[in-house]
């Protein structure tokens, strides 16, 4: 089977440029093509997005999993994030959901907030320049989903580190954050996460931090991702 490209990101660029790669995952208004290397990228329709690992679609049909599928990337615009520094976005109409991390914007604690409470206070208590201790490691992975809240909000971390300047951080957290990701996480996570390490994640979440405030935009990525990896970004910027 085969599509064409109107978008795709650089992630889902270098993957596509391998040749087809196999349905490994499906939803409503996308799918997962699964690459050697273990390699991602989610296609999609324009309500997929832009970002790292989306390409666009000119027509979308949900392929049954394990097709061999090939899209042509020849005449797709290519995207990346906007620039600019990160700024702290105008958090006073956010109406996170009540699942995922997103309740951290409003200072508030579901039972998932609650349980990575260890986490989040060795995240922060690194931020300043402490050593990161291990119970770190209960943010990796956890929660449902194909990309976990707690790895939505590490992305979140990584992407704010880059754009605020802070490039020895993100450059350490990620050095710790990789080894780990294999046993901890999907596959599927662990590619979100290295292009966030690379500066890179949903177009939502650079247009937040760049002052362009797109309430629905980072409510539509995901069931909560969009609100978890806001969530990371913000607790670097409130540090």
């Amino acid at each position: 089977m085969s599509f064409a490209a109107s978008v795709a990101g650089r992630f889902a660029r270098e993957a596509l440029d391998s040749g087809p790669g196999t349905v490994c995952a499906q939803f409503r208004r996308s799918f997962y093509l699964r690459f050697p290397g273990e390699r991602y990228a989610c296609a999609g329709d324009a309500s997929l997005g832009r970002g790292p690992l989306n390409v666009l679609l000119d027509e979308l049909h949900i392929p049954p999993l394990g097709t061999p599928v090939s899209i042509d990337v020849s005449r797709a615009l290519p995207w990346q994030p906007p620039s600019g520094e990160a700024v702290m976005p105008n958090l006073g109409n956010a109406h996170p959901p009540a699942e995922g991390l997103g309740c951290l914007l409003l200072g508030e604690r579901n039972a998932l907030a609650i349980h990575a409470q260890p986490a989040l206070d060795a995240l922060a208590d690194w931020l300043v320049g402490n050593a990161l201790q291990p119970e770190a490691e209960g943010l990796i992975g956890l929660g449902p989903g194909l990309t976990p809240s707690g790895d939505d909000y590490l992305g979140g971390m990584l992407v704010a580190l880059r754009r605020s300047g802070r490039e020895a951080q993100a450059d350490a957290l990620w050095r710790w954050l990789e080894p780990r990701l294999a046993s901890r996480t999907s596959a599927i996570s662990a590619a979100h996460l290295a292009a966030a390490a690379a500066g890179e994640a949903h177009e939502a979440l650079h247009l937040a931090l760049t002052g362009r405030w797109h309430l629905d935009a980072v409510a539509a990525v995901g069931h909560s991702s969009g609100w978890d990896a806001l969530a990371g970004a913000v607790a670097v910027l409130r540090d």
